[in-house]
């Protein structure tokens, strides 16, 4: 099943002794297939595909070879994950604390909560939260 959505996304960003949070919203579709989702939308013009399943959610943002990311969360594991700018890439290790997907009164949401590192230095802790009407 497939649908169009209306995405509000928002985004908790805590490094060292700063936090900052972002909103954004987004026109996009939910596609269902038993406990298979896939989203898909787009912000400041870079596309990003999410594939939600049980207890596990990985993220691409951009859409050429050379530039984008990938993100890989597991609830209560260590992912990895990798960000490719100019061709260069730099991989990264994501640690999900948290990673729920419900219905609510608006629709759907899905929330992820994880800290995000390079080596063993934490690059910071993130709390990211989509609401799908």
């Amino acid at each position: 099943m497939s649908k169009k959505v209306k995405i509000n996304l928002t985004s908790k960003i805590t490094q060292a002794d700063q936090t900052e949070t972002i909103r954004q919203e987004a026109d996009g579709e939910l596609r269902e297939d038993g406990a298979i989702k896939r989203i898909f939308y787009e912000t400041e013009n870079v596309p990003v595909k999410m594939l939600v399943k049980e207890q596990e959610l990985l993220i691409r943002r951009g859409s050429d070879r050379a530039n984008f990311s990938q993100m890989h969360f597991i609830l209560g594991e260590k992912g990895q994950c990798k960000y490719v700018v100019q061709g260069r890439q730099m991989d990264l290790v994501s640690e999900t604390k948290r990673l729920e997907f419900k219905e609510i009164a608006a629709g759907q949401q899905l929330e992820v909560e994880y800290d995000l590192f390079s080596g063993v230095d934490l690059i910071g802790s993130y709390a990211v939260s989509l609401i799908f009407a």
